[in-house]
């Protein structure tokens, strides 16, 4: 078998779409590492200088630290998307979503992670790597005879994030863009019990076709098929979501240049920290000093005695040149701000128009907005496909498009409460306006305000039944107040 042969059948194989895309994951992998994992690839980032030791070289690598820029910039994104809870509701008007579901949401992967949880992991790897999939899965036992045993046996569908640099390769049944994904492979790791205690990570490779799954592990003699099955569905049980698409299952991390700033501002920090603490320590020198067969001793017990032209003192750096490094830094984070895709660091600038604030956010909206709805779409397709091996109707998937996260402050709610007072809104509008506004939480606004009528009907019958019983106290009070007349005028005769 030639090498070429050899190589096609290895599972573990990297597709040439793969390798294009891991040059542009590598700079990024780094950020989400962080400083460790900087510290580890800094043969190749923060590499030896001409003359400098390896010792040295070694305590320089141990003082460098990646700040987290790019992860906090992709972390507030995500939870810019996320903000406001997943809905899930019927998919026709008038409907109900099937109970399976309000409680399946609560546990999606099997380690008690909910639906909103789970789906905010999935969208900050996609913002650092420019796509993630979510793998719907069940469990392989004996197939339940009807679906009330399936729920008895606590049988449930499951999700798996699968990152973009786990999917090695794929294939299509075609070359036509339009034609679907046949074959595609996943790098995992799993863990197994050794002895009484022990555990140990084995590396697998798992193969998804339509209808059937097969698992590779490596052993002696190579890869071999560990396991292998069906699947109820007629699909590969894998939806992706992007944040920055060139084609089918291939991205581009959005924030690949955030990312490379990131590690220059990393080497520079690194280079200033070193600076300064070579500087912290100056290099005495000594003119027309002749002694050389004694050791000097440094102390303010001790002197030195030199000729009459003689000068001792300290060599060290000007200032002039760390400021300039440091203001190449502080350089690197403005630029590093201004690609960030978060509207928070807008609020870091100064004398910024609020016009300028509002086509800032309008950019942010927009590419967030696509983002989620992207994300909305994969969500709706791993969602049908855990209904159908559950035999049960899918509800809607809906994910909030609100990333303002300007609150309304008192005197907005105040004229908003006068426009209702003057009758220039609805109460329903008013409400809305509370709750876009975060001052309500998020309620059923229509059911709210049915349950306000009735409360005030209730109060009104209320305060009928009140003035009927004081009109018959006064009216019993009436005719108490003439008997008593009358006993006294009889009295009086």
């Amino acid at each position: 078998m030639d090498r070429d042969a050899a190589a096609g059948n290895d599972p573990s194989w990297l597709s040439g779409s793969y390798l294009e895309m891991s040059e542009r994951w590598q700079p990024v992998l780094v950020c989400m590492g962080g400083t460790q994992t900087f510290r580890e690839n800094a043969g190749g980032l923060l590499p030896i200088e001409p003359k400098e030791d390896e010792a040295a070289w070694n305590r320089r690598v141990s003082h460098a630290v990646l700040s987290p820029f790019a992860m906090r910039i992709a972390d507030q994104a995500a939870g810019l998307i996320m903000r406001k809870p997943i809905q899930l509701t019927p998919k026709e008007e008038g409907g109900e979503v099937d109970e399976y579901w309000t409680e399946w949401v609560k546990n999606v992967d099997g380690y008690g992670t909910d639906l909103d949880a789970f789906t905010r992991r999935l969208v900050l790897n996609s913002l650092l790597l420019g796509h993630s999939a979510v793998l719907v899965d069940f469990p392989t036992t004996e197939p339940a005879e009807n679906l009330l045993q399936e729920r008895q046996l606590g049988l449930r569908p499951y999700f798996l994030e699968v990152r973009a640099d786990q999917i090695l390769g794929w294939r299509k049944e075609g070359e036509s863009p339009l034609a679907p994904v046949s074959q595609i492979r996943i790098s995992e790791y799993v863990t197994e019990s050794v002895g009484m205690f022990g555990d140990k990570a084995v590396r697998q490779i798992r193969v998804l076709e339509r209808g059937s799954y097969s698992i590779w592990r490596k052993g002696d003699d190579g890869w071999f098929k560990y396991e292998e099955g069906t699947t109820s569905l007629s699909r590969i049980p894998l939806a992706v979501t992007y944040s920055n698409k060139v084609c089918e299952l291939m991205s581009t991390p959005p924030l690949l240049a955030v990312a490379n700033l990131n590690i220059l501002h990393a080497q520079r920090q690194a280079d200033l920290q070193h600076a300064l603490h070579v500087a912290a320590l100056p290099v005495m020198y000594l003119k027309a000093y002749e002694d050389t067969s004694n050791e000097i001793a440094l102390s303010a017990n001790s002197a030195i005695l030199l000729p009459e032209n003689g000068e001792v003192g300290y060599a060290e750096p000007a200032s002039s040149a760390f400021e300039s490094q440091q203001n190449f830094i502080t350089e690197l984070e403005n630029q590093m701000r201004n690609l960030g895709i978060s509207t928070l660091f807008s609020q870091t600038y100064v004398g910024e128009t609020a016009e300028a604030k509002s086509m800032d956010r309008s950019d942010s909206d927009s590419m967030l907005s696509v983002v989620a709805q992207d994300l909305e779409a994969a969500l709706q397709n791993a969602l049908e496909m855990a209904a159908s091996y559950v035999g049960i109707e899918c509800p809607k998937v809906v994910i909030s498009r609100d990333f303002d996260l300007q609150k309304l402050d008192g005197t907005q709610v105040q004229q908003y409460m006068g426009l209702w007072q003057n009758g220039a809104i609805t109460l329903q509008t008013l409400l809305e306006i509370l709750s876009r506004g975060e001052i309500l939480p998020d309620i059923d606004i229509e059911s709210e305000i049915e349950l306000l009528e009735s409360t005030k009907l209730a109060g009104l019958e209320m305060q009928a039944v009140i003035d009927e019983e004081v009109e018959e106290d006064d009216e019993d009070q009436q005719y108490v107040a003439e008997d008593v007349d009358a006993i006294i005028e009889d009295n009086d005769e």
